[in-house]
C-alpha cells in the first residue's frame, strides 16, 4: 500500500518538472526534478547531428567495466590526472 501512495504523490508532482527532466533521489531521500545528463545529438532547429564533448580531462576517470568510451579530440589530460582503461575496455579518440 505504501508504494501506491508514493507513486500517487510523485504523479501529482509531474507538473513541477520541465520537458526532458528526470526525477532524482537526493541524499536526504527526497525526490527532485533535474535536467537529464548526457543525451543525444543536438543541432539548430530540429537537427540532431552534433555530439559535443569537452577537450580537457581534469579529474581521474575509469572507463566502466564492460564498456567502451569514445571522444572527439584532440583531448588533453591534465598533469596528475589518470584515465584508466581496463582490460577488455577501449577508449577511442577520433
Amino acid at each position: 500500500m505504501g508504494n501506491n501512495r508514493n507513486l500517487s504523490s510523485l504523479a501529482n508532482r509531474l507538473d513541477e518538472g520541465s520537458t526532458g527532466d528526470v526525477l532524482t533521489k537526493q541524499a536526504d531521500g527526497s525526490a527532485q526534478f533535474a535536467a537529464a545528463a548526457g543525451g543525444g545529438a543536438t543541432g539548430g532547429g530540429t537537427d540532431e547531428v552534433f555530439y559535443e564533448n569537452a577537450t580537457n580531462v581534469t579529474t581521474d576517470y575509469t572507463i566502466t567495466n564492460g564498456k567502451n568510451a569514445m571522444s572527439a579530440g584532440p583531448i588533453t589530460i591534465d598533469n596528475g590526472v589518470t584515465v584508466t582503461v581496463g582490460t577488455g575496455e577501449t577508449w577511442t579518440v577520433v
